[in-house]
């Protein structure tokens, strides 16, 4: 079976993105062409908004590799053209999202919602989204957020 050179690049980054989320202590990783263009340890939506911001035009048609993808880092995913996704866990709404973007992706599992940290209640950034219908919204809506924690 032949491949397209586009899908087989996006094949091995999505190998390469879920090698290093489970060998390492990565909570984010993006890859494109083969190379690591932005990694985090850190936990939460908050990284991917900065290498979102941070990365520009680069993380266009990179595959985007997060530990826990709800329906803020889908929508962040989107505003940034991702090539593809790749997650051990999505929520309903991420996966519906991604889909209507037309980004593929690779969850190892799905959820309803995620939950908060305490496992009490849907996670704040799920809720967040709820109303909003853009990327731009949802990018607006987390940069004052975490504007405002500073």
């Amino acid at each position: 079976m032949s491949c397209t050179t586009r899908r087989c690049r996006i094949e091995g980054d999505i190998q390469l993105a879920r090698s290093l989320l489970r060998n390492g202590d990565l909570g984010l990783v993006a890859v494109k062409d083969g190379k690591v263009v932005a990694s985090s340890r850190e936990r939460g939506v908050r990284p991917l908004l900065h290498a979102v911001l941070g990365a520009g035009k680069g993380l266009e048609g990179a595959v985007v590799g997060d530990r826990v993808v709800g329906r803020a880092s889908a929508m962040l995913c989107i505003y940034c053209d991702a090539g593809a996704v790749y997650t051990p866990l999505a929520s309903e709404g991420a996966l519906l999202e991604l889909r209507s973007a037309r980004i593929p992706v690779v969850a190892e599992a799905t959820t309803s919602a995620i939950l908060n940290r305490d496992g009490t209640d849907r996670c704040p950034f799920e809720k967040m989204t709820d109303g909003l219908g853009s990327p731009a919204e949802v990018v607006a809506a987390l940069r004052t957020f975490f504007e405002s924690r500073k």
